[in-house]
């Protein structure tokens, strides 16, 4: 079997390409990309490439207290933020909204700050850094406070 040929970027580790031919692999150092022998399993979502080496991204779970809320400017959710891992960052900086956030981590995990909204919207919230971390990121809905 042939082996899986991965192109990435030489300054950010960023995977580009996968293929399985030579010709694609020209094409990519063309390009400037370079270009490394990868495992079967290696992805532009599941891996980044370290000192040439294909390796798995961090897996990081965000896992809010609630999906949907009311549009009160009362009403919060929290997310919390798990870096799974041998080896955890410090922190992490996580996109909510249009802003982003330094999370604080011990021992790989945290918490964003309290999410709260006055008009209904919906704030998606994701890992900053998709080079380095995989993550699924995850929405919380403020719907209009209905008043009886």
């Amino acid at each position: 079997m042939q082996p899986k040929m991965i192109a990435y970027d030489p300054l950010t580790g960023e995977i580009r390409g996968v293929c399985l031919t030579p010709p694609q692999v020209m094409a990519w150092q063309a390009q400037g990309l370079a270009a490394t022998d990868g495992p079967e399993e290696a992805g532009l979502d599941t891996h980044r490439v370290v000192g040439g080496q294909a390796v798995a991204k961090a897996v990081v779970e965000l896992t809010p207290d609630k999906s949907e809320i009311t549009a009160d400017g009362e009403d919060q959710a929290v997310v919390a933020v798990t870096v799974l891992g041998e080896e955890p960052p410090d922190s992490l900086e996580v996109g909510v909204g249009s802003q982003s956030e330094s999370v604080a981590l011990v021992g790989g995990v945290g918490a964003l700050s309290p999410i709260s909204a006055v008009t209904p919207c919906t704030v998606l919230v994701a890992v900053a850094d998709s080079i380095t971390y995989r993550c699924e990121p995850v929405s919380i809905t403020a719907v209009e406070d209905v008043q009886l």
